[in-house]
């Protein structure tokens, strides 16, 4: 500090040199990059200030510029005067540098500057192309968090004519911006009319950020089809982009291929027109572009030319960078998936890249297109096991040879010969460390498993290995040894398969807690049992009843949010629990098999708020309807939910309890109990629609008496999704729990045609419908997709599901979806929800 405070007052001196401006330059260039402290800052800004008023231009603008970096929040009133001034400066120097400090301040005085809000818009009017761009940035920093005001200035500067091409490409970003957030009548035709008129610009940048507004519209526009974007005709957005592909400039034949790329994963026809032009491309010096069409011609060609394309990419695969050979591999994959009779020479193309040398994203991005073909072709299925333990005997990452012998031991066992793959997956065991040793340990014994013939020669091997010098291995093939050497064979199927599956039925947090507990109780010399552990779905609802209450908040707007926010289920506390008590008269009814989270039945800004929680048991449904009066002065009394219009041969209305008065500002929870007719596979599962009314006697103030009154609440449902906790695997554990789950045989599967436009609203909507946690969907190709889905039925029965959507143009959205689970009724539950 000491030094830069020299080194700062030492530069000062520098301003008493008038003639010599490029070192003045240099001092202004000093002293924005110190530290200044609080009381270096009063010597800068009075220097500075001088400046501000010069004759000479240059100083007066990088004073600007430099104090506007150095002051502090409250000392910018003082200069708000000249600042104001200098944006309408004729010196564009002094005026850019003006908004310039507009922006920088808008982090320390933000309503300071809204005040320039009339200076800044007659700056974007200017003449000088610098001082319009950043006159427009400044106002849209002003007006972004105004939705309204921004539509109206960017409507407003459409209807002008921007001067500076970097500002009407600026201001065509904020006009997708304003498409793409909100779908306003009002302001889609005019600002799709300006985007229109931009493709006949004369500036080439405005022409192609035009070009590339319609191809991101077009991505978000589910309703369109073809080349129609908000219902204006695309064409000749994509015919700029044609022609951009002959340019002779790489950057911008750059730019039109990757634009075309994006929009190929949405729709394919569209950018298929271009393929004449992006083919000469394949042989284009430079290689970003030429990997970039070749992934754009894998979207959208046929499946004639797949030969021709693979070898054109073979030729220069070599000479890209990781991140364009990952895109590569993701379009061969959608391509593999879309014409299975190619599958062949799409997976010896992605298994002789496996073999090259490559980073672990690359690799691992492989493997995963290998073991996705596998899965959903499986004709591909002994192709692919041969190229993956052809990988493994070279494979230098660990991660990715523990997911390839896990794949191994549970496809292996499905093929004519699986004692083939026998040797590659002993060959780990004496190889590689002791992970990897571990995992292959794991594989030969799900052989061992589900292929008696094999058990002895596998029993063989594992004995050779039961002194390995590392303590789980050792442990696990000892553990392996005593199951498959039970005597009955279903003993041993049986005990196998709970050892090497992920799905427990307790909690691992409570068996932690509780044999602490036991360690410490006067009993731990008595043998700890097990079944006393509760699952996860109970140890997480004791933990929060147990938990210290939260402060409530205070006021109307608190009430309407605690009401209706839906972001968190209630607790299963003493209320609720008391409520079940009061209802059943002390029956005991069983354990919480799951709470749902909140679902709103009226606006958040409604004059009384509603929302329900629903508590599934065993036999019985407990309805919570938490009810919130947001209108001061007012009294509801004698409060009651009615439930009406469902099917009473699923359901039967057994008890209530209503809320005996409800003041401003308060929130109760009014209680409805429904029995469950018994299902025929036992699960308990029923399903119906429900109508609601909210009755109330009101009170105003000075009236005492009040009268009887009705307000209006939506109806809702009760669904399969309510018997699901999103509580799903672990991140990355999911392909371990599709496996584990799957050795037990317990499978469903369905094809359903359902009803949406897009692979977005479809992926979404299926997570929705189950009430579960889903990994990243992989996006094969612009007309399907894989979803990966977990969560925990009620009861804590763990269901992993993998659906496969795609879009057909005759027959519309059409899914397949397998299911598994250790209850075959859970899964036929969960397949059922789409029927």
């Amino acid at each position: 500090p000491a030094e830069v405070t020299d080194v700062f007052f030492k530069c000062m001196r520098l301003f008493g040199d008038q003639k010599n401006p490029r070192l003045r330059r240099m001092a202004y260039l000093l002293i924005k990059s110190l530290p200044v402290g609080e009381t270096e800052v009063f010597m800068a800004t009075a220097s500075l200030a001088k400046d501000m008023h010069s004759n000479i231009d240059c100083y007066r603008a990088n004073s600007i510029r430099v104090l506007s970096r150095i002051i502090d929040g409250t000392m910018v009133n003082q200069i708000e005067r000249f600042l104001k001034t200098a944006i309408v400066d004729k010196n564009s120097f002094v005026s850019g540098s003006a908004i310039l400090a507009g922006i920088t301040l808008m982090k320390v005085a933000p309503e300071v500057v809204r005040r320039w809000v009339n200076e800044i818009q007659e700056a974007t009017g200017s003449k000088h192309p610098m001082v319009q761009f950043h006159a427009l940035a400044l106002l849209y920093e002003l007006k972004k968090t105004d939705r309204l005001g921004l539509h109206k200035v960017v409507i407003q500067l459409a209807k002008s004519q921007m001067k500076s091409p970097m500002a009407e490409c600026l201001l065509v970003r904020y006009a997708t911006q304003a498409l793409m957030s909100d779908r306003d009548p009002a302001i889609e035709k005019p600002l799709m009319a300006y985007l229109d008129s931009c493709l006949r610009n004369r500036s080439e940048m405005v022409t192609y950020e035009a070009a590339r507004s319609f191809c991101q519209l077009a991505a978000v526009d589910t309703s369109g089809q073809g080349t129609s974007v908000f219902g204006f005709d695309a064409v000749h957005a994509i015919t700029v982009l044609q022609i951009f592909l002959t340019s002779p400039k790489p950057v911008v034949r750059f730019a039109a291929i990757r634009t075309l790329n994006q929009l190929a994963q949405h729709r394919p026809l569209v950018v298929s027109r271009c393929n004449a032009d992006m083919e000469p491309l394949l042989t284009d010096s430079n290689r970003n572009i030429a990997t970039l069409a070749l992934t754009t011609l894998l979207k959208t060609g046929h499946e004639s030319n797949v030969e021709r394309l693979i070898k054109q990419i073979s030729s220069f695969m070599n000479d890209i960078s990781d991140v364009f050979k990952v895109e590569v591999v993701r379009a061969v994959k959608g391509l593999c998936l879309q014409y299975p009779s190619k599958q062949k020479l799409l997976t010896h193309f992605l298994s002789v890249h496996l073999r090259e040398e490559g980073s672990q994203e690359f690799k691992n991005d492989l493997v995963e297109a290998l073991i996705t073909i596998s899965n959903s072709i499986p004709v591909a299925k002994p192709t692919v096991l041969g190229h993956l333990c052809e990988f493994i005997e070279d494979c230098e990452y660990a991660g990715l040879c523990t997911r390839v012998l896990s794949f191994l031991g549970h496809e292996a066992p499905n093929t004519a010969a699986p004692a083939n793959y026998i040797r590659f997956i002993y060959n780990r065991l004496i190889l590689e460390n002791s992970m990897v040793r571990a995992a292959a340990v794991d594989a030969l014994s799900k052989i061992a498993c589900k292929c008696p013939t094999l058990r002895r020669d596998i029993l063989v091997l594992l004995e050779a290995s039961r002194n390995d010098n590392d303590d789980e291995v050792r442990e696990r093939i000892c553990l392996y040894q005593q199951v498959l050497k039970t005597g009955d064979k279903a003993t041993a199927d049986n005990a196998l398969e709970e050892l090497v599956s992920v799905d427990t039925e307790f909690s691992l947090d409570a068996l932690y807690e509780n044999l602490g507990a036991h360690l410490q109780s006067e009993s731990c010399g008595v043998l700890f049992d097990i079944t006393n552990v509760p699952t996860q779905d109970v140890y997480e609802k004791a933990k929060a009843a147990a938990a210290p209450p939260v402060p409530a908040k205070k006021g109307a707007a608190a009430a309407a949010e605690q009401a209706a926010a839906p972001q968190s289920a209630p607790k299963v506390n003493e209320q609720l629990m008391n409520a079940v008590e009061q209802i059943f008269s002390g029956t005991d009814i069983g354990a919480v098999l799951n709470s749902t989270s909140a679902q709103p039945l009226t606006e958040t800004e409604a004059e009384y708020t509603v929302s329900v929680y629903k508590h599934i048991f065993q036999e019985y449904i407990i309805l919570e309807f938490y009810c919130g009066n947001t209108v001061p002065g007012t009294r509801l009394e004698n409060i009651a939910v009615s439930l009406k219009g469902y099917d009473t041969t699923k359901f039967r209305e057994v008890g209530s309890i209503g809320i005996g008065a409800l003041d401003a500002d308060q929130c109760e929870s009014a209680y409805v109990a429904l029995q469950k007719a018994p299902s025929e596979d036992g699960l308990g599962v029923q399903t119906a629609q429900f109508k609601t009314v909210l009755t109330y006697l009101l009170k105003e103030d000075g009236d005492d008496l009040g009268y009887d009154d009705e307000f209006p609440v939506e109806g809702f449902a009760i669904t399969v999704g309510d018997y699901v906790s999103p509580r799903g695997v672990p991140g990355g554990q999911w392909n371990a729990a599709w496996e584990a789950i799957g050795a037990q045989g317990m499978e469903a599967q369905g094809k359903f045609v359902l009803n949406y436009k897009s692979l977005e609203a479809a992926t979404e909507g299926v997570r929705k419908s189950l009430n579960m946690t889903a990994e990243e969907a992989e996006s094969g190709s612009a007309k399907a997709a894989t979803m990966r889905l977990s969560g925990t039925f009620a009861g804590g029965s763990q269901v992993v599901v993998k659906a496969l959507i795609g879009l057909d143009p005759q027959r519309g959205c059409l899914m397949k979806v397998a299911v598994r689970a250790k209850n075959e009724a859970v899964c036929n539950a969960v397949v059922n929800v789409f029927a």
